[in-house]
């Protein structure tokens, strides 16, 4: 990297650090002590997937979930992603007027079981993350994510741990959803708590929301002659997380989500002490998002 380039760089950094935040997040707390709205909800699958040596996990952002039935047929046209054993799911929200959680309607469409972890209220209901498993899910737990200023749609964020029990081998398994309006440092400061406590062998995937712009007041995007380029999020997170040992198989450079005029990389899976086999960008519609894959070598 040239002088300009690193020097260009580092004030990007310095740019998107200036957002103020508000606290730490919070200790990961065991599912069943958390009550009231923010409850996780969980469910067994009807059957248990036969153990193998590897696992296939995906990640898909589902756009509200507004319809389960159409996910799931979506889901399931997806070759890749049907094959999937886990799938962490962003952006899915559940409504007392709707009777069940649209979590639990789209896993058992699939034959799964889940576990749902509600991030914020919204009227009449809740907006979170879940997961989805072929396989027992055990040990539920969540922690909420830092939160920063914004003067636009200021969010709650959370991490969700569940072991995913594949016979006699438990796998740690993380999902999360990450703030769209963050510079580069404030990225890294909301996702560091996730990556916390975790074993020395672990997977954590999910919707990073990682972007190529700086934000001003995080709130807009500076864009063209205002924005300082030459540090996109997308390098900045695969390489935070290599420090703390987690490997991604899809480049920076592999869009999942689909803007105008833009196709950038949010989505990504990363895993610390399975080996990665084989990754991929699925072609689920009915999201904004594409879903994402990859298939860990669970022997070592």
């Amino acid at each position: 990297m040239s002088v300009v380039h690193t020097s260009m760089a580092l004030m990007s950094l310095a740019i998107a650090a200036c957002a103020a935040q508000l606290d730490d997040g919070g200790p990961w707390r065991r599912a069943e002590e958390i009550t009231g709205d923010l409850a996780v909800e969980c469910g067994a699958a009807a059957a248990v997937a036969t153990p193998r040596d590897t696992l296939r996990v995906g990640s898909w952002n589902v756009h509200y979930g507004e319809d389960p039935d159409a996910l799931a047929a979506e889901f399931g046209a997806d070759r890749e992603l049907a094959a999937a054993d886990v799938v962490l799911v962003q952006e899915i929200e559940a409504y007392r007027a709707e009777g069940r959680s649209r979590t639990q309607r789209l896993a058992e469409a699939l034959g799964m079981g889940w576990c749902y972890a509600p991030a914020r209220t919204e009227a009449g209901g809740s907006h979170g993350i879940a997961i989805l498993s072929r396989y027992p899910l055990a040990a539920a737990s969540v922690r909420a994510l830092p939160r920063f200023e914004s003067s636009f749609r200021q969010r709650d964020r959370n991490a969700l741990w569940l072991d995913v029990v594949v016979g006699a081998r438990r796998v740690p398994v993380v999902g999360v959803h990450l703030d769209v309006r963050l510079g580069a440092v404030d990225r890294v400061r909301q996702l560091d708590p996730a990556t916390l406590d975790l074993p020395e062998r672990a997977v954590l995937g999910g919707d990073f929301n990682t972007n190529p712009w700086v934000w001003a007041q995080s709130t807009l995007p500076l864009t063209g002659t205002e924005a300082i380029t030459g540090l996109e999020q997308a390098h900045v997170i695969d390489d935070y997380l290599a420090s703390s040992g987690f490997v991604g198989d899809l480049s920076p450079e592999t869009p999942t989500m689909r803007l105008p005029a833009f196709e950038i990389r949010t989505d990504n899976i990363y895993a610390r002490g399975y080996p990665l086999i084989t990754s991929g960008v699925g072609t689920a519609g009915g999201s904004d998002h594409w879903p994402v894959w990859v298939d860990l070598d669970l022997t070592e």
